[in-house]
């Protein structure tokens, strides 16, 4: 990835996952490439198979929720940044996924949103690190 051939990385990759379809390796580097390429539901689907081989692991949720995000779909991105905080013990880690999650819900605040409303106000989780 370094020569920033995305698609000579996606293509590697591919071939990897042939042979080992649960390749973590192969599959972590695939979902940096679909991103760095702005492929974004190949980002989720390729996180959702990492998190089917690891459940409790927050990065690949954290980085599914951007690809949801990217795409759109606000609840799924909300949905999956909560899960990641929740999961993590660092942090630095999940500092950053709620100052992500704090700006998603400022952005919710201000558009018409059919998703899950927590507290009656708007999607406020437990998330806060102190």
């Amino acid at each position: 990835m370094h020569t920033y051939d995305w698609q000579g990385t996606v293509e590697s990759c591919m071939r990897t996952l042939r042979h080992d379809p649960d390749h973590l390796g192969a599959l972590e580097v695939l979902a940096q490439a679909q991103w760095f390429g702005g492929m974004y539901d190949a980002v989720i689907s390729t996180t959702s198979r990492l998190l089917r081989l690891n459940p409790c692991e927050p990065g690949y949720r954290y980085t599914r929720g951007m690809a949801y995000l990217s795409i759109g779909n606000l609840a799924g991105a909300y949905e999956d940044f909560t899960t990641a905080i929740a999961q993590s013990d660092k942090p630095e880690f999940r500092a950053q996924v709620s100052s992500t999650l704090d700006a998603l819900e400022r952005w919710i605040a201000g558009q018409p949103f059919r998703g899950p409303r927590l507290a009656g106000q708007g999607l406020r989780p437990s998330h806060r690190v102190n």
